[in-house]
Protein backbone atom coordinates (compact mmCIF):
# COMPACT_ATOMS: atom_id res chain seq x y z
CA UNK A 1 0.00 0.00 0.00
CA UNK A 2 2.53 2.51 0.49
CA UNK A 3 2.93 5.28 2.45
CA UNK A 4 -0.22 7.41 3.97
CA UNK A 5 -0.68 11.29 4.14
CA UNK A 6 -2.22 13.53 6.48
CA UNK A 7 -3.92 16.18 4.67
CA UNK A 8 -1.31 18.90 5.45
CA UNK A 9 1.52 16.54 3.19
CA UNK A 10 -0.97 15.71 0.12
CA UNK A 11 -1.17 19.53 0.32
CA UNK A 12 2.51 20.38 0.27
CA UNK A 13 3.25 17.88 -1.84
CA UNK A 14 0.86 18.76 -4.97
CA UNK A 15 0.80 22.55 -4.33
CA UNK A 16 -3.20 22.37 -3.58
CA UNK A 17 -4.35 24.28 -0.58
CA UNK A 18 -5.96 22.14 2.38
CA UNK A 19 -9.12 23.75 2.31
CA UNK A 20 -9.26 22.73 -1.21
CA UNK A 21 -8.73 19.19 -0.61
CA UNK A 22 -11.43 19.35 1.70
CA UNK A 23 -13.90 20.43 -0.50
CA UNK A 24 -13.25 18.05 -2.98
CA UNK A 25 -13.98 15.20 0.00
CA UNK A 26 -17.13 16.87 1.17
CA UNK A 27 -18.64 17.87 -2.66
CA UNK A 28 -17.09 15.67 -5.00
CA UNK A 29 -16.19 11.55 -2.59
CA UNK A 30 -12.26 12.54 -3.69
CA UNK A 31 -11.72 11.49 -0.20
CA UNK A 32 -8.44 9.48 1.83
CA UNK A 33 -8.68 6.24 2.01
CA UNK A 34 -7.19 5.30 5.52
CA UNK A 35 -7.70 5.70 8.86
CA UNK A 36 -5.65 5.66 11.63
CA UNK A 37 -6.31 4.27 14.95
CA UNK A 38 -7.91 7.61 16.47
CA UNK A 39 -10.08 7.96 12.95
CA UNK A 40 -8.18 10.58 11.51
CA UNK A 41 -8.00 10.23 7.69
CA UNK A 42 -5.06 9.54 5.74
CA UNK A 43 -4.19 9.63 1.95
CA UNK A 44 -2.24 7.00 -0.05
CA UNK A 45 -0.05 6.83 -2.70
CA UNK A 46 -3.26 6.26 -4.61
CA UNK A 47 -5.29 8.61 -3.57
CA UNK A 48 -2.52 11.08 -3.97
CA UNK A 49 -2.40 10.24 -7.85
CA UNK A 50 -6.29 10.75 -8.24
CA UNK A 51 -5.70 14.28 -6.38
CA UNK A 52 -3.33 14.45 -8.98
CA UNK A 53 -4.84 13.66 -12.27
CA UNK A 54 -8.23 15.67 -10.95
CA UNK A 55 -6.02 18.64 -10.50
CA UNK A 56 -4.16 18.44 -13.85
CA UNK A 57 -7.69 17.75 -15.66
CA UNK A 58 -9.40 20.90 -13.77
CA UNK A 59 -6.48 23.44 -14.88
CA UNK A 60 -6.91 22.10 -18.57
CA UNK A 61 -10.39 23.60 -18.60
CA UNK A 62 -12.69 20.61 -16.98
CA UNK A 63 -15.20 21.16 -14.35
CA UNK A 64 -13.95 20.09 -10.53
CA UNK A 65 -17.43 17.85 -11.12
CA UNK A 66 -16.14 15.85 -14.06
CA UNK A 67 -12.56 16.01 -12.98
CA UNK A 68 -13.54 14.01 -10.22
CA UNK A 69 -15.13 11.41 -12.35
CA UNK A 70 -12.52 11.31 -15.13
CA UNK A 71 -9.91 10.87 -12.33
CA UNK A 72 -11.09 7.64 -10.24
CA UNK A 73 -10.62 5.38 -13.48
CA UNK A 74 -9.63 5.39 -17.09
CA UNK A 75 -11.85 8.37 -18.73
CA UNK A 76 -14.00 6.97 -21.88
CA UNK A 77 -12.32 7.21 -24.97
CA UNK A 78 -14.39 10.05 -26.33
CA UNK A 79 -13.04 12.70 -23.87
CA UNK A 80 -10.18 13.05 -25.88
CA UNK A 81 -8.34 15.74 -23.42
CA UNK A 82 -9.03 13.98 -20.22
CA UNK A 83 -7.94 10.57 -22.05
CA UNK A 84 -4.49 12.07 -22.96
CA UNK A 85 -4.30 13.10 -19.30
CA UNK A 86 -5.07 10.10 -18.09
CA UNK A 87 -2.00 8.51 -20.35
CA UNK A 88 0.41 10.89 -18.58
CA UNK A 89 -0.27 9.76 -15.63
CA UNK A 90 -0.75 6.28 -15.79
CA UNK A 91 3.10 6.53 -17.82
CA UNK A 92 4.20 8.04 -14.80
CA UNK A 93 2.62 5.45 -12.72
CA UNK A 94 4.28 2.67 -14.97
CA UNK A 95 0.68 1.05 -15.94
CA UNK A 96 1.59 -0.37 -18.62
CA UNK A 97 -1.35 -2.85 -18.94
CA UNK A 98 -3.81 -0.46 -18.87
CA UNK A 99 -1.91 1.40 -21.16
CA UNK A 100 -1.53 -1.22 -23.71
CA UNK A 101 -5.43 -1.59 -23.09
CA UNK A 102 -6.18 1.69 -23.79
CA UNK A 103 -3.83 2.04 -26.86
CA UNK A 104 -5.29 -1.26 -28.36
CA UNK A 105 -8.86 -0.68 -27.92
CA UNK A 106 -8.17 3.22 -29.41
CA UNK A 107 -6.70 1.73 -32.34
CA UNK A 108 -9.27 -0.77 -33.04
CA UNK A 109 -11.81 1.80 -32.70
CA UNK A 110 -10.12 4.63 -34.54
CA UNK A 111 -7.29 3.84 -36.31
CA UNK A 112 -3.85 4.79 -36.92
CA UNK A 113 -4.16 8.49 -37.40
CA UNK A 114 -7.27 9.13 -35.13
CA UNK A 115 -5.58 7.79 -32.30
CA UNK A 116 -2.14 9.52 -33.27
CA UNK A 117 -3.69 12.99 -33.77
CA UNK A 118 -6.46 12.85 -31.06
CA UNK A 119 -5.24 11.34 -27.91
CA UNK A 120 -1.51 10.52 -28.49
CA UNK A 121 -0.13 13.87 -30.38
CA UNK A 122 -1.63 15.85 -27.60
CA UNK A 123 -0.28 13.69 -24.70
CA UNK A 124 3.63 14.55 -26.34
CA UNK A 125 2.71 18.09 -26.92
CA UNK A 126 1.43 18.11 -22.87
CA UNK A 127 4.58 16.50 -21.86
CA UNK A 128 6.79 19.00 -24.08
CA UNK A 129 5.46 21.91 -22.15
CA UNK A 130 6.29 20.17 -19.02
CA UNK A 131 9.92 19.35 -20.15
CA UNK A 132 10.60 23.17 -21.51
CA UNK A 133 9.41 24.17 -17.72
CA UNK A 134 11.30 21.35 -15.49
CA UNK A 135 12.61 18.81 -18.07
CA UNK A 136 11.53 16.11 -15.59
CA UNK A 137 9.71 13.83 -18.06
CA UNK A 138 12.27 12.51 -21.12
CA UNK A 139 11.69 9.02 -19.54
CA UNK A 140 8.15 9.34 -20.00
CA UNK A 141 8.50 10.39 -23.54
CA UNK A 142 10.71 7.18 -23.97
CA UNK A 143 8.31 4.92 -22.45
CA UNK A 144 5.17 7.00 -24.02
CA UNK A 145 6.64 6.21 -27.55
CA UNK A 146 7.27 2.47 -26.92
CA UNK A 147 4.64 1.69 -25.82
CA UNK A 148 2.90 3.18 -28.58
CA UNK A 149 5.00 1.97 -31.32
CA UNK A 150 4.35 -1.18 -29.46
CA UNK A 151 0.43 -0.93 -30.03
CA UNK A 152 0.76 -0.26 -33.48
CA UNK A 153 2.62 -3.69 -34.21
CA UNK A 154 -0.12 -5.63 -32.46
CA UNK A 155 -2.90 -3.59 -34.26
CA UNK A 156 -1.28 -4.09 -37.91
CA UNK A 157 -0.63 -7.80 -36.87
CA UNK A 158 -4.48 -7.95 -35.46
CA UNK A 159 -5.56 -6.59 -39.21
CA UNK A 160 -3.27 -8.31 -40.91
CA UNK A 161 -1.90 -5.14 -42.78
CA UNK A 162 0.88 -5.93 -44.32
CA UNK A 163 0.37 -5.67 -48.09
CA UNK A 164 3.19 -6.36 -50.85
CA UNK A 165 3.56 -4.90 -53.91
CA UNK A 166 6.83 -3.46 -56.27
CA UNK A 167 7.35 0.27 -56.06
CA UNK A 168 6.33 1.08 -52.70
CA UNK A 169 6.84 4.55 -51.22
CA UNK A 170 10.05 4.45 -48.76
CA UNK A 171 10.14 6.14 -45.30
CA UNK A 172 13.50 6.83 -44.46
CA UNK A 173 14.81 8.40 -40.71
CA UNK A 174 18.22 10.83 -41.89
CA UNK A 175 21.48 10.21 -40.20
CA UNK A 176 21.07 10.00 -36.75
CA UNK A 177 17.16 10.31 -36.34
CA UNK A 178 16.22 9.44 -32.74
CA UNK A 179 12.51 10.37 -33.20
CA UNK A 180 11.23 7.20 -34.76
CA UNK A 181 7.37 7.34 -33.72
CA UNK A 182 6.52 9.96 -36.87
CA UNK A 183 7.38 7.50 -39.15
CA UNK A 184 5.62 4.12 -37.73
CA UNK A 185 2.51 6.23 -37.56
CA UNK A 186 2.36 7.16 -41.43
CA UNK A 187 3.39 3.48 -42.20
CA UNK A 188 0.35 2.40 -40.57
CA UNK A 189 -1.72 4.68 -42.05
CA UNK A 190 -0.21 4.29 -45.61
CA UNK A 191 -1.01 0.49 -44.70
CA UNK A 192 -4.63 1.07 -43.60
CA UNK A 193 -5.06 2.58 -46.95
CA UNK A 194 -3.76 -0.55 -48.87
CA UNK A 195 -0.39 1.44 -49.88
CA UNK A 196 2.70 -0.71 -49.96
CA UNK A 197 5.04 1.04 -47.83
CA UNK A 198 8.30 0.38 -46.41
CA UNK A 199 9.94 1.84 -43.34
CA UNK A 200 13.97 2.27 -43.01
CA UNK A 201 14.72 1.55 -39.36
CA UNK A 202 16.89 5.05 -37.96
CA UNK A 203 20.37 2.54 -38.49
CA UNK A 204 20.02 2.29 -41.73
CA UNK A 205 23.08 4.07 -43.75
CA UNK A 206 22.86 6.81 -46.64
CA UNK A 207 24.62 3.70 -48.29
CA UNK A 208 21.68 0.98 -47.78
CA UNK A 209 19.22 4.04 -48.34
CA UNK A 210 20.65 4.60 -51.97
CA UNK A 211 20.79 0.59 -52.68
CA UNK A 212 17.49 -0.16 -51.48
CA UNK A 213 16.24 3.08 -53.75
CA UNK A 214 17.99 1.17 -56.60
CA UNK A 215 16.87 -2.11 -55.90
CA UNK A 216 12.98 -1.59 -55.16
CA UNK A 217 12.38 1.73 -57.36
CA UNK A 218 9.78 3.16 -54.53
CA UNK A 219 7.32 5.76 -56.33
CA UNK A 220 8.41 8.35 -53.83
CA UNK A 221 10.82 8.70 -51.12
CA UNK A 222 10.39 10.37 -47.82
CA UNK A 223 12.84 12.27 -45.52
CA UNK A 224 11.93 12.23 -42.03
CA UNK A 225 14.51 14.94 -40.04
CA UNK A 226 13.32 16.17 -36.42
CA UNK A 227 16.01 18.51 -36.16
CA UNK A 228 19.05 19.41 -38.46
CA UNK A 229 21.80 17.00 -38.53
CA UNK A 230 25.16 16.80 -40.42
CA UNK A 231 24.59 14.77 -43.51
CA UNK A 232 20.87 15.10 -44.28
CA UNK A 233 21.27 17.53 -46.68
CA UNK A 234 23.75 14.96 -48.53
CA UNK A 235 21.83 12.24 -47.90
CA UNK A 236 18.49 14.36 -49.71
CA UNK A 237 20.90 15.48 -52.50
CA UNK A 238 21.66 12.12 -53.38
CA UNK A 239 18.03 11.00 -53.76
CA UNK A 240 17.01 13.85 -55.55
CA UNK A 241 20.11 12.61 -58.43
CA UNK A 242 17.53 9.50 -58.62
CA UNK A 243 15.20 10.89 -60.01
CA UNK A 244 12.52 9.76 -57.53
CA UNK A 245 9.65 11.79 -56.19
CA UNK A 246 11.02 13.35 -52.78
CA UNK A 247 9.49 14.64 -49.51
CA UNK A 248 10.69 16.15 -46.99
CA UNK A 249 9.34 15.64 -43.37
CA UNK A 250 9.39 16.76 -39.98
CA UNK A 251 10.99 20.13 -38.28
CA UNK A 252 14.45 19.47 -39.30
CA UNK A 253 13.93 20.59 -42.65
CA UNK A 254 14.11 24.46 -43.56
CA UNK A 255 11.40 26.23 -44.98
CA UNK A 256 12.37 26.38 -48.76
CA UNK A 257 12.18 22.52 -48.68
CA UNK A 258 8.37 23.02 -48.55
CA UNK A 259 8.73 19.45 -45.72
CA UNK A 260 5.42 17.40 -44.89
CA UNK A 261 5.09 19.15 -41.17
CA UNK A 262 1.61 16.78 -40.38
CA UNK A 263 0.38 13.15 -40.73
CA UNK A 264 -2.85 14.91 -42.60
CA UNK A 265 -0.35 16.25 -44.96
CA UNK A 266 1.43 13.49 -45.19
CA UNK A 267 -1.48 11.20 -46.11
CA UNK A 268 -2.68 13.72 -48.54
CA UNK A 269 0.59 14.02 -50.27
CA UNK A 270 1.49 10.72 -50.81
CA UNK A 271 -1.55 9.55 -51.87
CA UNK A 272 -1.83 12.40 -54.38
CA UNK A 273 1.70 11.58 -55.67
CA UNK A 274 0.97 8.00 -56.18
CA UNK A 275 -2.05 8.83 -58.42
CA UNK A 276 -0.06 10.72 -60.72
CA UNK A 277 2.97 8.09 -60.15
CA UNK A 278 0.63 4.88 -61.67
CA UNK A 279 -0.94 6.92 -64.61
Amino acid sequence: MGAVLPVGQVSALLGIPAVTLRTWDARYGVSPSERTAGQHRRYTEADVERIRRMHRLITSGVSAQDAARLSHSRPTIVDNAATADWLISSTEELRTAEIDDLFDTCLDQRGAGRTWTEIVAPAFRQLGVRFAAAADCTDLELLLSSAFAAAIDRYLHRRQLRPDSAHPTLLVHCPEERHTLPLTVLRAVLLERSQPVVLLGPETTPTAVMDFIARANPVSVVLWASMRRSGQAQLRQRVERTGHQLFTAGPGWPRRHEPLTSLADATTALAVRRKVRTA
